[in-house]
């Protein structure tokens, strides 16, 4: 009988053991993940999207005809940004993607050729080209480096004048149409507060810094970019403006 009643004890005692080891469980934090493991968790970033190159003024190209090799040619993009060749003439290529400009060759070259296959090749690329105007030392363009930012375009072209409103440089990235799409910035926050600038800047890029405030993107380009860029392919009138910091 002693012997059952340290058996049956055991066995209580065990099961209280076990309920108290639970609760404590039960009520202890989850474990916190140290940033490999959490990092190791979430979900995979988006990736990156990248544009499709567009040439640029001093690229070289190499233009091949598949059924007509002895029309190759391998030729710079001028200053102007146009091509000339045997089978089309002058044509433009700056601003334009290798398969846009196959295209517009093929089509025009069908009036001498039948049925023209044509690739293009950008075998060299010319300098990228970063365009700064209105109220700063030197308008015109600056070579552009990898992360560069807007301020440090502006200090390599003389740094803003006296007269820069400099709380509203705005920022015209070219687009696949054509057309610029237009960023106010306020540069005052970058230059007297320290904050950390946020835009890098791609080829092709235009900063202008103006005297006063400007809402009409239309007169910005008519007025003033045209005078800083050799060559703006068809560039419209549908500028959007948004506001940027």
């Amino acid at each position: 009988m002693f012997g059952h009643f340290r058996s049956g004890w055991a066995g209580t005692a065990g099961a209280l053991l076990l309920a108290v080891w639970a609760l404590a469980c039960g009520s202890r934090p989850a474990p916190q993940l140290d940033g490999a493991a959490a990092a190791a968790l979430m979900a995979p970033a988006a990736p990156e999207v990248i544009e499709e190159y567009r040439i640029q003024i001093g690229d070289e190209l190499h233009v091949r005809f598949t059924y007509q090799p002895e029309m190759n040619e391998a030729l710079p993009v001028r200053t102007d940004g146009m091509i000339t060749l045997a089978t089309t003439g002058e044509i433009r290529a700056a601003g334009l993607t290798p398969a846009e400009l196959q295209a517009e060759i093929v089509e025009q070259s069908s009036a001498r050729l039948r049925d023209p296959e044509v690739t293009v090749i950008v075998t060299k690329m010319g300098e990228q080209r970063v365009y700064v105007g209105g109220e700063v030392g030197r308008s015109g363009f600056v070579a552009l480096q990898p992360g560069m930012t807007p301020l440090q375009a502006i200090l390599h072209s003389g740094g803003f004048r006296r007269t820069a409103k400099v709380d509203s440089v705005l920022l015209l990235t070219p687009g696949r149409d054509g057309q610029f799409t237009a960023a106010r910035m306020n540069m005052r926050q970058v230059v007297e507060e320290g904050v950390p600038e946020r835009v890098r800047l791609g080829a092709g890029d235009v900063l202008f810094v103006p005297a006063t405030w400007i809402s009409d993107m239309n007169d910005v380009v008519n007025l003033y970019v045209r005078g800083l860029i050799p060559v703006l392919p068809r560039v419209g009138v549908g500028y959007s403006l948004n506001s940027g910091s």
